[in-house]
């Protein structure tokens, strides 16, 4: 007797053409090495630059006395421009160390963005401490768009530009 696909073995074999086609064609997830972020300008033509956007934020809000400048260095964070980018971008959280602080691509589990928005689940407080409110150490609380532009310039890949 000769077996005959039925409607349940022809849409397995449907569904194993279709996955394999898949085979290959991502960006990692093989061998062990993480996905590669699949990121893109958000601002068509007029990417968020690090060095124009996202630093005068830090320079303002994070990389002060007492902050994130040395000779403290709360969490081992140095917000200066010669090492904030360094020091954020696929570096581990020291508070939540399964999180990076920047993940390129990926704003909701950046641990520097969660600190920022008071997300649900930060050790410690929201940052800059004492926002929303009376910053500590001089700092300013950040305004909707520099929240937005710093979760604009994650989804972009976090460039050091």
């Amino acid at each position: 007797m000769r077996w005959t696909p039925g409607a349940a073995g022809i849409a397995v074999l449907a569904l194993n053409v279709v996955l394999s086609g898949c085979a290959g064609s991502g960006g990692g997830g093989g061998g062990g090495q993480p996905a590669t972020p699949s990121c893109k300008s958000q601002v068509p033509g007029n990417p968020i630059s690090y060095k124009t956007n996202i630093q005068p934020i830090y320079d303002r809000s994070c990389a002060l006395s007492g902050c994130h400048i040395p000779p403290v260095l709360n969490q081992g964070l140095d917000m200066s421009a010669s090492r904030s980018y360094k020091d954020t971008v696929g570096a581990n959280a020291v508070e939540v160390p399964r999180l990076k602080r920047v993940k390129k691509g990926d704003p909701d589990n950046s641990y520097l963005f969660q600190k920022i928005v008071g997300a649900p689940g930060i050790a410690g407080v929201e940052m800059p401490q004492g926002c929303p409110g009376a910053p500590l150490n001089g700092a300013q609380c950040l305004t909707p768009d520099e929240i937005d532009a710093i979760r604009t310039w994650i989804l972009e890949c976090a460039p050091n530009n």
